[in-house]
């Protein structure tokens, strides 16, 4: 029986995306709707739900549109990002400030179940308990974050990583001058001295970002 419920997964159509619909909509009690990452969508829509965005199923240009759709709905929902690799940039990260967790791609289907499970009776009042909470954290608000170009959070995660300035060149296919260009940018930016502090930096940004 369904509770009025709904849980949004948003992924490709493909033989993989059908299975796991077909179980969420067996086992869970919430209604499941699957939304086409390749589509259009009104982020009004949802207010009071829960959000699965297929990371593995998007592209770079589905993932700048529904990150901004999603930033623009103000967190009034509990989202998840799922088949997420091993590790993802700084920048793909801090994109999805309203998003709880970060799932992987090898996480089995009935603990993806009892983690809509748990969200389901956090849902009512929302609003008024769990947004105004987290709203404090959302790692967006800091003008230094929205300051960084979607370069500098590439260059900032691949310094993360323990990358040189000629490798990091050589990744992006720019010189060094135009990397320790960049560097000096983000250092002057974030407030640090240091490639270290720097990756903390980052490693702090997003445990804000995953806070609760």
């Amino acid at each position: 029986m369904r509770h009025g419920k709904k849980v949004y997964l948003i992924t490709n159509r493909s033989l993989q995306s059908q299975l796991l619909l077909n179980f969420l909509t067996q086992e869970s009690d919430a209604s499941v709707i699957f939304l086409d990452i390749n589509q259009s969508f009104t982020p009004d829509a949802i207010t009071q739900s829960i959000v699965l965005y297929d990371v593995q199923a998007s592209s770079r240009r589905a993932s700048k549109r529904w990150s901004g759709l999603f930033n623009r709905s103000e967190g009034h929902f509990r989202g998840y990002l799922i088949n997420c690799p091993t590790s993802l940039s700084v920048y793909e990260k801090i994109s999805w400030p309203f998003f709880e967790s970060m799932i992987s791609r090898d996480c089995p289907t009935e603990s993806l179940l009892n983690l809509i499970s748990k969200a389901e009776k956090s849902l009512p009042g929302m609003n008024k308990r769990y947004l105004s909470k987290k709203s404090q954290n959302i790692p967006t608000g800091s003008p230094r974050i929205k300051d960084l170009t979607e370069r500098e959070y590439e260059i900032l995660s691949e310094l993360c990583k323990g990358g040189s300035n000629l490798q990091i060149a050589n990744n992006f296919f720019i010189s060094e001058h135009t990397v320790r260009t960049h560097i000096y940018n983000i250092f002057k930016k974030i407030s640090v001295t240091n490639r270290t502090q720097a990756a903390n930096w980052a490693n702090h940004q997003f445990t804000k970002c995953l806070s609760e």
